[in-house]
């Protein structure tokens, strides 16, 4: 019975890692590397700081993070963990490449929810609009912060706060 016990573990824990990487498909390498600076990920060069959220308590003794980084019509959104608050060395868990953002589009980090359900990190590209909140999403993602990945999800129940909107 432990034998089996210890393989269940053992299959469920690799298949936890195949799913990271998932939706990176030139940026999987990136997934175990270490950063300092938000900034200037390794492996990321060209790429343009946009913004950077802490995505758990403030009080967590491995706090995680989510950064998006830009660079042209691409974009780049790490997920990643601080193991050791006093090293201050980020270790990359998963990352969302997304290619040929349509002029108009951008990808929201924060602000967005799966219907009336609150306490998800969703990723989204979305289409700005006029009103409270976009609805215009061409894809979304949810940080699966049990599981340490993320894995994409049907964009249509989400919707994301409308920045700039009165």
């Amino acid at each position: 019975m432990r034998f089996f016990s210890a393989a269940l573990f053992f299959l469920l824990s690799i298949q936890s890692t195949w799913s990271q990487g998932d939706y990176a498909p030139t940026l999987k390498r990136l997934i175990g590397k270490k950063f300092t600076d938000e900034k200037n990920i390794p492996g990321l060069k060209g790429y343009s700081f946009r913004e950077g959220s802490l995505i758990t308590d403030v009080d967590d003794p491995e706090p995680q993070f989510i950064t998006l980084l830009l660079k042209g019509t691409k974009g780049a959104v790490v997920y990643s963990v601080m193991p050791d608050t006093s090293q201050k060395i980020c270790h990359i868990l998963d990352v969302i490449e997304i290619r040929n953002i349509p002029t108009g589009w951008e990808i929201r980090t924060v602000g967005c929810q799966e219907g009336e359900t609150e306490d998800q990190i969703i990723v989204a590209l979305v289409k700005p609009g006029k009103g409270e909140y976009v609805k215009a999403i061409k894809q979304a993602w949810l940080c699966l912060r049990d599981k340490l990945r993320f894995t994409g999800i049907s964009s249509k129940d989400i919707k994301c706060i409308n920045e700039g909107q009165e």
